[in-house]
């Protein structure tokens, strides 16, 4: 027997599925009013967790998973296994998508630097002798050094009152981490930074140079420009919302359509999911309709 589900949880599908089921012409239409919602089902895959719930209506009755949520007609899909499949086969194709999206984020943040690291992987494919691969050298440095330049007037960057020099990769990077990440992270970023320029200018000398050389160096210095670039896209984000009772990240909201001092409107409070944390109310009143009120 499937547990009760918490008031804000019940409301939060309930409201869902009727808001995709809405009769536009007639909006009590009890057709379209939800009569049970039950969760049959919790799993959690590749660090997501999707909850099923069964919600039932007059003459329909749809399976609704997240996360994000959507549902689907138990006509279809006689089995929730079934439509769990279908479900994460269709988030990640759009988690497809949008991993493009950050990547693309990300790019804005290193776009010279990153064209010249395309340069030394294409510089590769022609590559046959040492001088050719101590070429691969030169050209990863020039990709650090547009780096550090770049960003050496970026907002969120302190400098000091004297910088470094415009080629001072080292410098530049140290600036970079200590603006970018706090603790271990921001020794990770100062380390791999140090390194990579190491590997880049001993390779650049190299006359032994081997293709398997120039390749770890493409891949250091390509990995380098990931983890920055992805430091700068979170501190331009907002962190993420935190339950003020347990610390969990399952914050979210529950609302509903109210009437307050006369007003009709939206209310809504924080809700946690981890525990019973409920926030304060807080109510938005709704524009009134010029066409009703003509």
């Amino acid at each position: 027997m499937p547990k009760p589900l918490p008031e804000h949880e019940e409301r939060r599908i309930r409201q869902y599925v009727e808001g995709q089921s809405r009769n536009r012409e007639d909006p009590d239409d009890p057709e379209t009013k939800v009569t049970l919602v039950q969760k049959v089902a919790s799993y959690r895959l590749l660090g997501t967790d999707y909850d099923v719930y069964d919600v039932h209506m007059p003459s329909e009755r749809w399976w609704v998973i997240t996360e994000p949520t959507n549902l689907y007609d138990q006509s279809a899909f006689p089995e929730y296994d079934t439509a769990f499949s279908f479900h994460v086969g269709l988030m990640m194709r759009l988690w497809e998508r949008e991993s493009e999206e950050i990547e693309e984020e990300k790019a804005e943040q290193i776009g010279a630097a990153w064209r010249r690291v395309q340069a030394a992987r294409e510089a590769l494919d022609s590559a046959r002798e040492a001088e050719d691969y101590q070429g691969i050298g030169i050209k990863c440095r020039e990709a650090l050094i547009a780096f550090a330049r770049e960003h050496s007037e970026a907002e969120w960057l302190a400098l000091p009152e004297t910088p470094p020099k415009a080629a001072d990769f080292k410098g530049w990077a140290s600036l970079h981490a200590q603006a970018l990440a706090t603790g271990r992270m921001r020794r990770y970023l100062s380390e791999i930074a140090d390194k990579t320029w190491d590997v880049a200018v001993s390779l650049q000398h190299d006359a032994n140079a081997t293709v398997w050389d120039a390749e770890m160096l493409i891949a250091a210095t390509a990995h380098l420009l990931d983890v920055f670039s992805t430091a700068m896209v979170k501190i331009k984000r907002k962190p993420p919302r935190r339950c003020p009772k347990c610390g969990s990240y399952k914050l979210g909201s529950d609302g509903d359509i109210a009437e307050v001092d006369g007003f009709l409107g939206w209310q809504e409070r924080d809700a946690c999911g981890a525990c019973n944390y409920r926030g304060e109310y807080t109510f938005k009143a709704w524009e009134p309709d010029p066409e009703l009120e003509s």
